[in-house]
């Protein structure tokens, strides 16, 4: 009943929620075994979304002309 939805961006909001929901109830729980988390800074995410954007644009590309082929 959760995802009975056929809404593709309702299933990604309800997605991105609940991870964030449990995101915030592991760092209230397990407080003190969170060190080895450090790595996860702004500058991080950052680069993992630009490297991220750039293999995704690199990929539509290709797929583009692959499709303007055929």
């Amino acid at each position: 009943m959760f995802f009975s939805t056929s809404c593709k961006i309702c299933k990604i909001i309800r997605i991105f929620l609940f991870s964030v929901f449990l995101l915030i109830l592991l760092a209230l729980i397990q407080k003190d075994k969170l060190h080895y988390l450090k790595f996860i800074t702004p500058e991080n995410a950052a680069y993992f979304i630009l490297v991220a954007g750039i293999l995704i644009t690199i990929y539509k590309i290709f797929e583009y002309f692959k499709d303007k082929k055929n």
